[in-house]
């Protein structure tokens, strides 16, 4: 009985796929458990428990855009274009584009490669003779000249070559396939290393915006606290260049001395040096935010320039949840983890380096010697070719893989935990900074609001002779410098406020990117 080719090609591949799902060598990954503590020790600090909170309020945070709070449509307006422009973003989005290619490439490996083959081939059969040969034939004599049927003749020549030439042309056309068969699971993992690779570069993006988020809230604070700083400064030589001109006048009817008109204008110059430096200040915020959005920053001087006030700022810290739900909340957490489970599947594949490696080579067509009539094609051909290859004098190499592996998956683990450790000071120190800056903000503007009153008594008594005028320029100096340092605390607040969500994890999901590929 003779079987038809297409599908003795077909019982042939059975063995082969059955082989190629048996169970993949190596370690199977779990997601390794932290230790983590039960609470954030500065809210225990501050006397505040982690629950109960509002229901979701800190597993929701990475939805929330936080920076809203901040009541400044200019800001919201900033992350909307770093969303969108940010080249650092399209940098991450093109690594994840490479990675999904990646997936599809391993993914690809574990089934079979078929290519569609054809071709036309003609060759020349003859006898040549080179002029002083032979050429023999034999044949049947059937003449009256006395030839003998089935006689052999023999031609002999000296000077004039016979040949005999027969060209044929043969058409062919078929299927290829090659199939390296996964027996023990290596393209399997490697399959599994590219997905985790993958989610892992996913979560590397999410973490690239979630601090381009808190960078565009950082610089646009410190530039809304320059320009601040940049008033004040103007403001106070204002009054004492006021102050000096008086002084001088005094002086000229001789109700003071040369001695106070030098102190008035020295206190001026010293004054005089702060606004270019805060005006050097307000130009690099400016600089660094048209980086950030993804612009030259001269499109941003006509909305930046114009000085407005610092954005407001909750007095209630943001619900922290317990240290436990950064892991959920962080995409840096989340990318440590993922790189982890990808060193775990290459383990794997290089485990299936040390056994034998089996393949299979098929082909399936038809030939004949016409091309215009499919059923002239007279032959079909098929072919089927298994194969092994086994590195047994190479074992050290593979093993050396193998060990190799293995210590870069203990290298991700111990990258893992340090960034959740990282991730929980992250936290501590954003919450010390908060509490820290909102006691230090109340203190300044009671002090702001001490020197306030000190200065309006000191130039009454001044005017009634019952003090110097130093005493006047001593309180001068300290208000300046007490207004100074207001505003700074007034933007330290809001800079460990917005270093506070980042390092929860908030409001990566909220900021509206329509770019950003589906997890």
């Amino acid at each position: 009985m003779t079987m038809r080719p297409a599908l003795a090609f077909a019982v042939a591949l059975c063995p082969a796929v059955l082989l190629g799902g048996c169970l993949a060598i190596g370690p199977d990954y779990r997601q390794p458990s932290l230790d983590a503590p039960p609470r954030f020790v500065q809210t225990a600090g501050q006397g505040r428990e982690p629950g109960p909170e509002p229901a979701g309020a800190a597993h929701d945070l990475e939805n929330a855009a936080w920076w809203a709070s901040f009541d400044d449509p200019i800001l919201d307006h900033l992350i909307a274009k770093a969303m969108a422009g940010n080249l650092d973003m399209v940098q991450a989005r093109a690594r994840v584009r490479q990675a999904r290619a990646d997936v599809k490439t391993a993914r690809a490996a574990l089934f079979p490669s078929v290519d569609v083959s054809g071709s036309s081939t003609t060759s020349a059969n003859g006898l040549l003779d080179a002029g002083t040969g032979t050429t023999a034939s034999s044949g049947s004599g059937g003449g009256s000249g006395g030839g003998s049927s089935g006689a052999a003749s023999t031609a002999v020549g000296t000077e004039n070559a016979a040949t005999t030439a027969t060209t044929t042309t043969l058409f062919t056309a078929g299927f290829d396939a090659s199939w390296e068969i996964d027996i023990f699971g290596g393209k399997r993992r490697e399959r599994e290393a590219a997905r985790a690779t993958l989610e892992a570069g996913i979560w590397d993006m999410e973490a690239t915006r979630l601090t381009l988020l808190a960078e565009v809230a950082e610089n646009y604070m410190a530039l809304r606290a320059a320009q601040e700083q940049l008033d004040i400064a103007r403001r106070n030589l204002k009054s004492q260049e006021e102050t000096v001109a008086v002084t001088r006048e005094r002086f000229r009817l001789g109700l003071t001395s040369q001695l106070d008109v030098a102190q008035a204008e020295g206190q001026a110059a010293s004054t005089a040096a702060d606004p270019p430096r805060l005006a050097a200040t307000v130009s690099q915020a400016i600089h660094r935010l048209g980086v950030l959005t993804g612009q030259p920053p001269e499109n941003l001087v006509a909305l930046l320039s114009p000085s407005r006030p610092q954005p407001s700022v909750a007095l209630a810290v943001a619900a922290t949840g317990l240290p436990a739900d950064l892991m959920a909340r962080r995409p840096d957490l989340r990318r440590a983890e993922r790189q982890l489970a990808a060193a775990s599947a290459e383990i794997g594949a290089a485990v299936a380096e040390l056994y034998p490696r089996f393949d299979l080579t098929a082909g399936l067509g038809l030939q004949g010697v016409s091309p215009s009539n499919i059923a002239g094609f007279s032959t079909w051909y098929w072919s089927v070719i298994p194969g092994v290859s086994w590195p047994l004098f190479d074992m050290g190499s593979a093993r050396a893989g193998v060990e190799k592996k293995r210590a870069v998956f203990d290298e991700a683990l111990a990258a893992y935990r340090q960034a959740f450790h990282t991730a929980l000071e992250d936290v501590e120190n954003a919450l010390a900074d908060y509490y820290a800056e909102s006691e230090r903000r109340q203190r300044l503007t009671a002090s702001v609001a001490a020197y306030e009153q000190a200065r309006r008594l000191a130039e009454i008594r001044y005017g009634k002779g019952l003090t110097t005028f130093l005493d006047v320029l001593v309180i001068d100096a300290s208000l300046y410098a007490a207004q100074t340092e207001l505003s700074q605390s007034e933007a330290a607040l809001r800079v460990s406020l917005v270093s506070l969500y980042k390092a929860l994890g908030g409001g990566w999901k909220a900021a509206g990117d329509p770019a950003r590929p589906p997890s």
